[in-house]
C-alpha cells in the first residue's frame, strides 16, 4: 500500500513538474475566444406569430440577492443594439401600456462563491501515522473566492399571458467571457446571441 501512494505521489509530482513546463494554453487565448454565448428558446413557440416587444429603458443589475438598475453607457449601448437587432427582425417596439406581443428585458449578474479547501499533507501515510503513532501533519485550510459578471438577456410571453400567473420564458441568454462590457466590443458579442437564434424573426 505504501508502494502504491508513493508511486502516485511521484506521479503527481512529475505531472506538476510537466504541467509548470508545459505553455498555459489559456493564456494564449484572445478576448474573443474567451468569450461564451449561451442561448435558449422554447421549441413549441411559433416567434413569427409576435409582432410587438417591449424593452425596459434601464438594465437590472443582480448581485448577492440583492437587485437594482442601472443606466451606464454601456447598458444604453447594449438596450439600442438589441432594439435595433429586434427591429431589423420584423418587430415593433411599443410602449408597456400597448399591450406588447413579448417582453425583453436585459440584466447584469454578478455571481460571487466562496468555499473552503482543506490542504491534507500527504505525508502522513509515508511516514507510518495510522492515527496511532507516529508522526502527523494536521491540515490548513485555504478560503478561495471566485466572482463573475455577465450579461443575461431574457424574453417572455406577453401575448398568451394568463393574469395572477408569471409569463412564459421563450427565449434566454447568457453572454460570459472576457471583454463582454468594453464599449469596443459590445456590439458584437450583442450580435453574437441573436446570430446563435435565426429562428427569432418574423
Amino acid at each position: 500500500m505504501k508502494v502504491k501512494f508513493q508511486a502516485l505521489i511521484l506521479g503527481v509530482t512529475v505531472a506538476i513538474i510537466a504541467t509548470a513546463c508545459a505553455p498555459d494554453p489559456l493564456k494564449d487565448l484572445t478576448v474573443e475566444e474567451t468569450q461564451v454565448f449561451i442561448t435558449n428558446y422554447e421549441p413549441t413557440v411559433n416567434f413569427a406569430n409576435y409582432q410587438t416587444f417591449s424593452l425596459a429603458d434601464t438594465v437590472y443589475v443582480i448581485q448577492n440577492q440583492q437587485t437594482g438598475v442601472s443606466t451606464s453607457t454601456q447598458d444604453y449601448s447594449a438596450l439600442d443594439r438589441i432594439t435595433s437587432t429586434m427591429t431589423q427582425r420584423g418587430y415593433k417596439r411599443v410602449t408597456r401600456e400597448a399591450k406588447p406581443d413579448l417582453g425583453v428585458s436585459v440584466a447584469r449578474i454578478r455571481e460571487t462563491q466562496t468555499g473552503l479547501v482543506a490542504n491534507y499533507n500527504p505525508w502522513n501515510s509515508y511516514w507510518g501515522y495510522t492515527g496511532g503513532g507516529g508522526f502527523y501533519y494536521p491540515p490548513t485550510y485555504s478560503y478561495y473566492q471566485t466572482s463573475e459578471t455577465y450579461w443575461y438577456l431574457e424574453m417572455v410571453d406577453l401575448k398568451n399571458a394568463t393574469n395572477g400567473l408569471q409569463p412564459k420564458v421563450v427565449w434566454n441568454a447568457q453572454i460570459r467571457g472576457n471583454g463582454i462590457f468594453d464599449a469596443a466590443s459590445l456590439t458584437n458579442v450583442i450580435d453574437n446571441v441573436f446570430k446563435q437564434s435565426m429562428y427569432l424573426k418574423k
